[in-house]
């Protein structure tokens, strides 16, 4: 009854008649049907098994990722076989065991800089600690210089974690130092215009007298605001 190859006899052996003749009698393994389980996980540091059923129950099952007996534990896609290989079973099932990234915490620090004519890079902590985060701005990889608010998106991609966070980075304009100048004047009929130098220097000046961009001509005292008003510099 059992699995196995038999010598086997047949012998004829009456009153009037013998012979004999000898084969061999083979009993094959029986096929159990094995069905994997548990191929989807996320990861957590652990190793993580697929399970099996067989049909009929309770046959043992060897289980094997990418030719490994060791259940992984890194995020990524493996080719599982399941394997009955008993006295009188055999039976084979194939998956693959799927181990997804596990979910990392983002925050984005340094949100809020001032212009100083240098990159101006976003930094970001993560849960756990540690990871790798790639920044871009306004969908480039290079950090900004001038002043501006840029859409800040950090995004960790490793082997085993993901996740990713959004804001906004502003860049503010630098404070100038405006110091005016040609404010006593003597009257000819012509406007008058005050001057202004800055620190930086050579930033454009815009001027006001009273509120007004017209010059005075007239006699009079008038109240004067130089102001900077640039891309990178106010003042």
């Amino acid at each position: 009854s059992a699995v196995g190859s038999y010598a086997v006899t047949g012998t004829v052996n009456d009153a009037s008649w013998q012979g004999t003749n000898v084969g061999t009698l083979v009993i094959a393994k029986a096929a159990a049907a094995v069905a994997l389980g548990d191929l989807a996980h996320t990861y957590d540091g652990t190793g993580k098994s697929a399970t099996a059923t067989t049909v009929p129950e309770g046959r043992g099952v060897e289980i094997t990722y990418d030719g490994s007996a060791t259940a992984p534990s890194n995020a990524g896609s493996y080719a599982v076989t399941g394997t009955v290989n008993e006295a009188d079973w055999q039976g084979l099932a194939t998956g693959t065991l799927v181990i997804a990234k596990a979910a990392a915490t983002v925050a984005l620090e340094d949100l809020a800089q001032e212009y100083d004519g240098t990159a101006k890079p976003a930094t970001a902590t993560t849960a756990p600690i540690g990871l790798s985060v790639a920044f871009t701005y306004d969908g480039d990889t290079n950090a900004p210089v001038d002043a501006g608010a840029y859409a800040v998106t950090g995004t960790v991609d490793e082997v085993n974690w993901e996740g990713t966070a959004t804001g906004t980075l502003v860049v503010a304009r630098a404070e100038a130092v405006v110091t005016l100048g040609s404010l006593a004047q003597v009257y000819d009929g012509a406007g008058k215009s005050a001057t202004a130098t800055t620190v930086p220097a050579g930033l454009a000046v815009g001027f006001t007298y009273d509120g007004s961009t017209n010059l005075p001509v007239v006699v009079g005292a008038y109240a004067v605001t130089g102001m900077v008003d640039e891309a990178n510099w106010r003042g």
